[in-house]
């Protein structure tokens, strides 16, 4: 089991580190975005305003902390609603296209989840009280 965590944080964290840092600074190609299509108009909102330099920084910094293993459950804390973001363009603007990364990021996601999930379970409490 330790080895498909090793294996399951390499493959999440360094995929997101990459894409992160490609948002950041691009420097992997991008195919044009037809025009007047729900993609370019959501593209026109986004990038003109850095709100994808945001989730870049997300990206990276989530990918970073998921390698270096100690800082795992904020790394996929920080991934969870960047995954879902992920799936919901992908199903929503793309009707489905290219939704393959998504899906299988999110499985490892959440198996790194349940292999951590010690560190998740007082945030699944139904009887939380604050400090006094």
């Amino acid at each position: 089991m330790k080895v498909a965590v090793i294996i399951a944080r390499f493959i999440l964290g360094l995929g997101f580190v990459v894409f992160g840092a490609n948002i950041l600074h691009p420097f992997l190609p991008m195919p044009p975005i037809p025009e007047s299509t729900p993609l370019a108009q959501f593209m026109a909102v986004m990038s003109p305003h850095h709100w994808m330099t945001l989730v870049g920084l997300f990206e990276f910094f989530g990918g970073l902390f998921v390698l270096l293993g100690r800082t795992a459950p904020i790394g996929l804390t920080l991934l969870g609603p960047v995954l879902v973001n992920i799936l919901a363009f992908h199903i929503l603007l793309m009707g489905g296209a290219g939704i393959a990364p998504g899906l299988v990021f999110s499985v490892l996601e959440l198996f790194l989840i349940y292999s951590y999930r010690d560190y998740f379970t007082p945030i699944f409490t139904i009887s939380a009280m604050p400090k006094e």
